[in-house]
């Protein structure tokens, strides 16, 4: 009996928060949250069709993949529009996180292309 509870004990310990997840609000149990994060424009003021392009690390656990990183979701949105570069950028972060097991995190470009 004590021996199957240290087990138990274990596993719960080994298996709680190996993904920690970046948020301004996190949940015990799920956080699926989106946050702004840098914005140089007033979005009421934007003309022009915006394009975005993203970036994901992913995460199960304890072991982490993938480039969520600025640059990366930049060039996503680059590469969809064809554009040179961006203007009026808008950068916005997604988390989400099932119990500490399971961990995605994405970050997002929109902006309007100079061609």
């Amino acid at each position: 009996m004590i021996k199957n509870l240290c087990i138990a004990a274990l596993a719960v310990f080994l298996l709680s928060s190996c993904c920690i997840t970046r948020s301004p609000i996190m949940g015990i149990l799920v956080t699926d949250v989106t946050v702004p994060s840098e914005a140089d424009v007033n979005l009421s003021e934007v003309k022009g069709q915006m394009v975005d392009g993203s970036a994901t690390a992913k995460g199960i656990l304890g072991v982490v993949w993938g480039d969520a990183s600025y640059e990366t979701a930049l060039q996503d949105a680059l590469k969809r529009s064809g554009a040179k570069g961006l203007k009026n950028i808008i950068v916005d972060h997604h988390v989400k996180n099932v119990l500490g097991i399971v961990a995605e995190y994405t970050t997002t470009v929109r902006g309007i292309p100079i061609k």
